[in-house]
């Protein structure tokens, strides 16, 4: 029962957290920047808290893994976000937006989940 608690404890901070930022006008921009900033965000998260909880010991990585990782950044990261907005710029026929959104969030996400991994040595 504690570890539900935990993921459901760190799902709601990671999806008011989300809420906060996708509200939050950062450029007037049709490309969805918010979006693409909590994924990246939310990529780097994993990617540290993945590594720290490898070197951790047992008892605070299971609380980083419950936590963090599935309840923080589960909530956080928007992969349904991520497609839905995908689908609007298809539909809205901005065929280069949706391409390059697709590709920046798929490189981007990956090299920052790359760097958190290795940003603790």
């Amino acid at each position: 029962m504690k570890e539900i608690f935990f993921v459901g404890a760190g799902g709601m901070l990671g999806a008011i957290l989300r809420y906060l930022i996708i509200k939050f006008p950062i450029f007037n921009l049709t490309f969805p920047i918010n979006t693409f900033i909590v994924n990246i965000i939310g990529c780097f998260l994993v990617g540290v808290l993945i590594k720290y909880s490898s070197i951790s010991n047992k008892e605070l990585s299971h609380m980083i893994n419950n936590f963090m990782i599935i309840g923080f950044c589960g909530g956080f990261t928007t992969f349904s976000a991520f497609s839905l907005d995908s689908i609007n710029l298809l539909n809205e026929s901005k065929y280069l937006l949706f391409l390059s959104y697709m590709l920046s969030s798929s490189i981007f996400g990956i090299i920052f989940c790359y760097i958190g991994l290795n940003i603790i040595k």
